[in-house]
């Protein structure tokens, strides 16, 4: 998985997806070596974002997959999974954003600290979504997918 991340030159408030995914997820007391490996099966499919939604993302953030946050964010899903970063970002436009398609609340934040926990967050949350269960509570102390978002962005965490 480290591999995976070793060409990747994107940094977010000091971090790169590899320091980050370490520190939050390797490296966490609470994540477990069964949820590693069930995170290493997770296929495209389980993750892929709705095509309707798809469509709302780039509608209302056209550029979201060249945005450094989103690279940054696929890298840290890929390397997990193994799944092709180009086609993980075809299949998820919105990993690295602020907010959901369906709600009134999505877009690209602006500061680095922002970015940093949403690209945590939603690889979290995804893989909470694909059936990994405890991710949000091994990394946000909580499993609900708006309150452990809330505390992302409020700059909590157990990592």
């Amino acid at each position: 998985m480290r591999s995976r991340l070793s060409d990747v030159n994107i940094s977010i408030k000091g971090d790169t997806p590899q320091s980050l995914f370490d520190r939050a997820i390797l490296d966490n007391k609470h994540v477990t070596n069964e949820q590693i490996l069930e995170m290493s099966k997770v296929t495209l499919e389980q993750l892929a974002t709705d095509p309707k939604d798809r469509a709302k993302v780039l509608e209302k953030v056209p550029n979201a997959r060249e945005l450094p946050v989103h690279k940054f964010t696929v890298a840290m899903l890929s390397a997990v999974t193994g799944i092709d970063r180009a086609k993980l970002s075809e299949a998820c436009p919105d990993l690295g954003l602020t907010g959901a398609p369906g709600t009134p609340l999505l877009y690209a934040a602006k500061t680095e600290r922002m970015q940093r926990s949403t690209a945590l967050h939603d690889f979290t949350d995804y893989m909470r979504g694909a059936g990994v269960k405890g991710m949000n509570k091994a990394v946000w102390g909580v499993e609900n997918r708006i309150l452990s978002a809330i505390v992302s962005a409020a700059g909590g965490g157990r990592y």
